[in-house]
């Protein structure tokens, strides 16, 4: 296994504030920012809550990290994603290529999304068709679950996957990885959509809620967009 011990966490700064890159796993940057690291396990100093770090059992960890390696797998098939370079199953630990930084910070340093990838709508658009060609409903949609190497748009974070066919969950069951700002997002959606916090929906019915919550992060016509060519 890569030693990671003297990595650092990988951190985004939104609105002015340094915030965790990921809620479920620990993330972890090489010194030379070339390999990037997610950790299924809590780092104390990432994920500083107590309570929350409760919540995440081992058993659900074991989860993530399996659905990570599942759905990628499925994805790197027909879909661009990041390199796996290195695996270790005992501590949950993968290692991937990186090209330095999430689609977030990356449009966050340039200025804008548009000055990282001129054509990133399109292929947003695309990277989702593609999905779902693939038999994968992924909820992880927020510019840091993506990634821009080469020119071409790549989704990251697939332990927020289902299968497009069978999938289902609840949103009570999901609530421990949706961060706060996004629940208070979520319950006029729910609302609208007329979907319950407890009962169980098909996957694709979670992603157009999913898709609604992003619209502070993405623009409106772009999800009214997905919306409409998802149906």
């Amino acid at each position: 296994m890569i030693d990671t011990t003297n990595w650092n966490l990988y951190w985004n700064v939104e609105y002015g504030e340094t915030v965790r890159g990921n809620l479920v796993y620990s993330a972890y940057i090489s010194p030379d920012s070339k390999q990037y690291c997610q950790k299924f396990q809590r780092d104390i100093r990432y994920h500083p809550s107590e309570e929350e770090n409760a919540q995440w059992t081992d058993e659900l960890l074991e989860d993530r990290f399996r659905k990570e390696l599942k759905y990628h797998n499925i994805a790197s098939h027909t879909i661009p994603v990041l390199e796996i370079i290195d695996v270790d199953e005992q501590s949950r630990t993968i290692v991937y290529n990186w090209p330095g930084d999430d689609f977030l910070m990356q449009g966050t340093h340039a200025g804008s999304y548009e000055a990282v990838l001129p054509d990133w709508k399109e292929q947003w658009i695309l990277r989702i068709k593609e999905m779902r060609k693939a038999n994968i409903v992924k909820l992880s949609l927020h510019p840091n679950s993506w990634t821009v190497r080469d020119g071409i748009l790549v989704p990251m974070n697939w332990f927020y996957c289902y299968d497009a066919d069978v999938g289902k969950d609840s949103f009570t069951n999901m609530n421990i990885q949706i961060s706060s700002g996004r629940r208070e997002n979520l319950y006029p959606i729910l609302e609208k959509y007329g979907i319950d916090f407890d009962t169980e929906y098909l996957a694709t019915r979670l992603q157009i809620v999913a898709f609604n919550s992003f619209r502070k992060n993405y623009p409106s016509d772009l999800i009214d967009k997905i919306l409409e060519e998802t149906k």
